[in-house]
């Protein structure tokens, strides 16, 4: 009798670290300089490039070695956002350590547990939209385990669970109007500008993602055959009750101080002129003050801080090393080339169009490279040219990466929080994608009606 072979597993398709992403792009970029047509536009003081004005000029290679030479001058070169995300990072790491919003989030699900679907759910969603948007982290996935605990005592899916916790940050992180810096100082525009548009997208969002929520389970509760799941989740014989739980005056203080200090700076920024520096001084207040209100010691409130800027550590090096490709393209006088046939593509039919387009190529792109602060680095070198040859605003351009970047997050595969989170819920991907591509789709539609109206009447924020 022959025996039998045993079969070797096959290797599963693994996405590339964003620093092979990078690496690779950069290859690109330098062939790009041996092959594509060399040509510059002509700036204007500001430095933003004149439309009409593209012309071709003698060749300049980058060599892989020359590029990798730059390194260290990228890191160099985002020396002034590195410092913002390393002292952002720290300050939000405190606030989260203090505990204010698991006790706001306990408090809620506490006083509204024995109320009606139709209360709860629109409840969870909203705070959670509020938490994204200020403290928006990928560890949020861990909320997927509450939002299971309450769906089996609601009866709900497994789905709801999704939609209440994860799509709930997940919408208020990528319409946020706190966490916009980077991308705006990325873009050339002042921090904090265009705060009034911003709150009105975020509330609009998390709003429909709250009905949208809502409306499905009140659907599955009247009929559980309805599920996208086949089901609905029951409770354990021996689950306890929810604990009481005091209210949150401590995590409401946090999250109003939390609210005032961007607020105060967007005034002050506007009224008196305040640089970065002032912004940096105000998160280093903040976050020694949420700990000072929970009681926390100076050390512990210190080890929080230091622990939430290392974790910012490796996007600073990503978006050091990012540097490098708009540095080859630049060089190579590439990017202009780039800039120029992007340009005669999507702003041929107005300034609408123009920002439209932008929005898409953000989203499409974002299917691939879902991290916002790896990709940022490598398309607003690219985005910003094109912007200022279709006559967009820099604010236009930072709100069309904004919600381009945001929407297919929920969408891809490539996606590390999606992928763990429908892990952690055990739903499957054809499930989820029936739930939320509808909504997305709607999301993509308010957001080319918006940047295109933006775009076309000059919208500067």
């Amino acid at each position: 009798m022959a025996a039998t072979k045993k079969r070797t597993p096959k290797k599963k398709f693994e996405v590339p670290h964003i620093l092979l992403i990078i690496a690779g792009i950069t290859l690109f970029a330098c062939l790009l300089t041996y092959i594509a047509p060399a040509g510059v536009f002509d700036v204007d003081a500001k430095g933003n490039a004149i439309a009409g004005t593209y012309h071709l000029v003698e060749r300049t290679t980058v060599s892989p070695l020359q590029a990798l030479l730059w390194v260290k001058k990228g890191i160099e070169n985002a020396a002034s956002m590195i410092s913002l995300m390393l002292i952002g990072g720290g300050s939000i790491a405190c606030i989260v350590g203090t505990g204010a919003f698991d006790d706001i989030l306990n408090y809620g699900v506490y006083k509204l547990s024995d109320r009606s679907v139709s209360v709860l759910v629109p409840c969870i969603v909203v705070l959670m939209g509020l938490l994204g948007s200020f403290a928006g982290t990928d560890s949020m996935i861990a909320f997927v385990t509450v939002g299971l605990v309450i769906c089996k005592r609601l009866k709900l899916d497994r789905i709801c669970a999704m939609g209440m916790f994860y799509l709930g940050y997940l919408v208020g992180m990528g319409a946020t109007f706190t966490g916009m810096i980077t991308m705006q100082l990325m873009a050339g525009v002042e921090p904090m500008t265009g705060m009034g548009v911003r709150m009105i997208v975020w509330a609009m969002f998390v709003a429909l993602n709250a009905w949208w929520c809502t409306r499905y389970a009140k659907k599955i509760t009247k009929d559980p055959s309805k599920s996208l799941c086949g089901e609905c989740l029951a409770p354990d014989e021996d689950m306890e009750e929810i604990k009481e739980a005091k209210f949150p005056l401590r995590g409401i203080i946090v999250v109003l101080v939390m609210f005032g200090i961007y607020g105060f700076y967007a005034i002050a920024n506007q009224k008196w002129g305040w640089d970065q520096s002032y912004l940096v001084a105000l998160q280093i207040v903040l976050a020694y003050a949420a700990g000072i209100i929970y009681g926390q010691n100076l050390n512990k409130v210190s080890k929080n801080f230091f622990n939430g800027a290392c974790s910012m550590g490796g996007i600073s090096l990503v978006m050091g090393c990012a540097r490098v490709i708009g540095f080859t393209l630049t060089e190579g006088h590439i990017m202009h080339t780039l800039a120029n046939a992007a340009a005669n593509i999507i702003g041929g039919s107005g300034l609408a169009m123009a920002g439209a387009g932008l929005f898409i190529f953000t989203l499409i792109f974002n299917l691939f490279i879902p991290s916002r602060t790896s990709k940022m680095a490598v398309m607003f070198p690219v985005l910003i040219p094109i912007g200022d040859v279709c006559g967009l605003s820099r604010q236009v351009v930072a709100l069309a990466y904004q919600y381009g970047d945001s929407i297919s997050n929920t969408l891809t595969p490539m996606s590390g929080p999606l992928v763990g989170a429908l892990g952690l819920a055990d739903v499957s991907y054809d499930q989820w994608i029936k739930y939320s591509a509808p909504l997305m789709g709607i999301f993509a539609i308010i957001s080319i009606v918006l940047v295109s109206f933006l775009a076309s009447i000059g919208y500067v924020g």
